[in-house]
C-alpha cells in the first residue's frame, strides 16, 4: 500500500479512530480522578566545614564538605534516619519504605531532603523530623570520628549540618500528574486506533476504490461510476440527467466498447457481476440507452431468470419475453418491446420465471436465438444474473461476443468472489472485455456537477439522437 492507501484507509475509518482515542482518555482521566493525591514536601540541608580563615584552608574545607555530601544523602536514606523517623513521629518503619528522598544539587554543598505522603502537612512533618535526625546523626558520627582521631569529647566536629530552610506543606499534589496522564492516554489511543484500524484493514477482504479492483485483474476498467446522492437506478437519456457526469460516464464506455470491437465483431455484450446489488441491471439499461443514443439499433434482453427487473425500470410488461421466445411461443419481433419514439432500443423482457433457468439459457434454443438477435440488432446487451453459486451466467458467456463484468466498489464485493468470476470465466475461455466499476467513491472537492458546465439541461428535452 502507498501513502494514499494509507490516507484512505484512515478517513473512512477515522470515527473507529476517534473512538478508541476517546475511550483511551476517558480510561486515562478516570485514572486520575480515582487514584490518592501524593504530596512531596522539601527541606534544605547546608553542610559547613570548621576551619582556618585563609583561602587555602576555605577551599581545603569546601572540598571536603563537597566529599562527605555523597556520604551525607546515602545516610539520609537509610534504615537508621528511617528508624528513628518512625519512632520520633510514632509511626511503622515500614511505612516509611520509599517516603523519604535526598539528593545533591550539582556542584554545591547542599543536602535537599524530600517525603512524600497523600498528606501534604504529613509530607513536611516527616520531611524536617528526617532532615532533624540527619543533623543528630552526622553530629554523633563526626564527634565519634574527632575522639577516635584524638579530640576531646565535646570538642566542635570539623563538618557540620544546618538546616537552612524547613519543609512546608505543599499546595499542589506532585502525582497524578492530570495533564500527563491525559496526554499519554491520548497517545496510547491513537496509537491503538491506527493499529487495530490498519489491522482490520488487512483482514477486511472488502473491495474499497478503483486501487483494490485494479490489484486484483490485468483485465482494462473500461467505466468507472461514481456513487450518486440521487437514486442510481435512474435512466439517464431523455431526462435532467442527460449531462450528468453519470451520463458522460457511460458515454465513455460506450466509446470503449466501440475501441474494443474495431474489427466489427462485437455483437452481443453481457453484463453480468460477482454478487447481487452491484449493479449491473442498471448498467446494462444504461448502456443500451447511449448506445441508442448513438444511432445504433440496440436490443436489451433480460436473461436474469431468477430476478428480471428490466421491465421494472422501463415500465414494461412482463407476460412474454426472453422465455416464451427460446420456447417457440412467440416470435423475437413480437416480444420486443419498443421504448423509444425512434425505434433505436427495444428490450426483451425475461418473461414467465422457469424453474430451469441454467438449462434454458445454456441450450441450442438460446444459442439460436442469439443469433437471430445479433442479425436483427447492431448491437445486443444482455443482462445475467451475478457469477457466483449460479451457472447461467457462465453457460451464456461462451455465446456471446464479449462479457463486461460490473464490480462495486463500496465494499460490499469480496476479494475471494471477485476472483472466483474471473476464474469462472477463465475456465470456458469467455471473451472478457473489462470491468466496470460502479459506486466509487467521490474524490474530495470533485462536484457531481463537473459535466454539467459544457451543457444546457433542459427538462423539457424529448428523447432523440445525441452526439457523443
Amino acid at each position: 500500500m502507498d501513502l494514499k492507501d494509507y490516507l484512505r484507509i484512515l478517513r473512512h475509518r477515522w470515527l473507529l479512530i476517534v473512538a478508541i482515542t476517546a475511550g483511551a482518555a476517558a480510561l486515562a482521566h478516570g485514572y486520575t480522578l480515582i487514584t490518592q493525591p501524593v504530596y512531596q514536601s522539601t527541606g534544605q540541608l547546608f553542610v559547613a566545614v570548621t576551619g582556618g580563615d585563609s583561602v587555602g584552608d576555605l577551599n581545603q574545607g569546601n572540598a571536603f564538605a563537597q566529599s562527605r555530601v555523597a556520604s551525607y544523602v546515602i545516610l539520609a536514606t537509610g534504615s537508621t534516619v528511617r528508624s528513628t523517623v518512625a519512632e520520633r513521629l510514632d509511626l511503622d518503619p515500614a511505612s516509611l519504605v520509599g517516603t523519604i528522598s535526598a539528593s545533591n544539587p550539582a556542584q554545591s554543598v547542599l543536602i535537599d531532603i524530600s517525603a512524600v505522603d497523600s498528606d501534604p502537612v504529613a509530607a513536611a512533618r516527616i520531611a524536617n523530623t528526617a532532615a532533624q535526625v540527619l543533623v543528630d546523626l552526622v553530629d554523633d558520627v563526626e564527634s565519634a570520628d574527632e575522639v577516635d582521631a584524638g579530640g576531646a569529647p565535646g570538642d566542635p566536629t570539623p563538618v557540620g549540618l544546618t538546616i537552612v530552610e524547613q519543609a512546608s506543606p505543599p499546595l499542589s499534589p506532585v502525582a497524578p500528574n492530570a495533564l500527563q496522564n491525559l496526554t499519554v492516554g491520548v497517545l496510547i489511543g491513537l496509537a491503538l486506533g491506527v493499529g487495530i484500524t490498519l489491522l482490520i484493514e488487512v483482514l477486511d477482504t472488502r473491495l474499497r476504490g478503483r486501487a483494490a479492483i485494479e490489484k486484483l485483474t490485468d483485465t482494462s476498467i473500461l467505466g468507472a461510476f461514481h456513487t450518486e446522492p440521487a437514486d442510481t437506478a435512474q435512466l439517464i437519456l431523455g431526462s435532467t440527467e442527460s449531462y450528468s457526469r453519470r451520463a458522460e460516464s457511460f458515454r465513455q464506455l460506450r466509446t470503449h466498447l466501440q475501441f474494443a470491437s474495431i474489427d466489427g465483431g462485437l455483437r452481443s455484450v453481457m453484463v453480468t457481476s460477482s454478487v447481487p446489488g452491484e449493479g449491473k441491471s442498471t448498467t446494462s439499461a444504461n448502456l443500451a440507452l447511449v448506445l441508442a443514443e448513438a444511432g445504433n439499433s440496440v436490443l436489451l434482453v433480460d436473461a436474469d431468470l431468477r430476478r428480471p427487473r428490466q421491465h421494472e425500470m422501463f415500465g414494461l410488461e412482463d407476460a412474454v419475453g426472453l422465455t416464451t421466445v427460446l420456447t417457440g411461443r412467440i416470435s423475437l419481433g413480437d416480444a420486443a418491446q419498443a421504448v423509444d419514439g425512434a425505434g433505436r432500443l427495444a428490450v426483451l423482457t425475461s418473461g414467465e420465471l422457469p424453474p430451469n433457468p441454467s438449462e434454458l439459457l445454456g441450450s441450442a434454443a438460446m444459442e439460436r436465438a442469439l443469433s437471430e438477435m445479433e442479425r436483427a440488432y447492431d448491437v445486443v446487451i444482455i443482462d445475467t444474473p451475478p457469477l457466483i453459486n449460479v451457472s447461467d451466467p457462465t453457460a451464456l458467456s461462451t455465446l456471446a461476443s464479449g462479457v463486461l463484468l460490473v464490480a462495486s466498489a463500496d465494499g460490499r464485493l469480496h476479494r475471494d468472489q471477485l476472483r472466483q468470476s474471473l476464474e469462472n470465466l477463465s475456465f470456458v475461455q469467455a471473451k472478457l472485455l473489462g470491468v466496470v466499476l460502479n459506486r466509487v467513491e467521490v474524490a474530495r472537492g470533485e462536484q457531481s456537477s463537473s459535466y454539467a458546465y459544457y451543457h444546457r439541461t433542459d427538462p423539457t428535452r424529448r428523447p432523440g439522437r445525441t452526439t457523443a
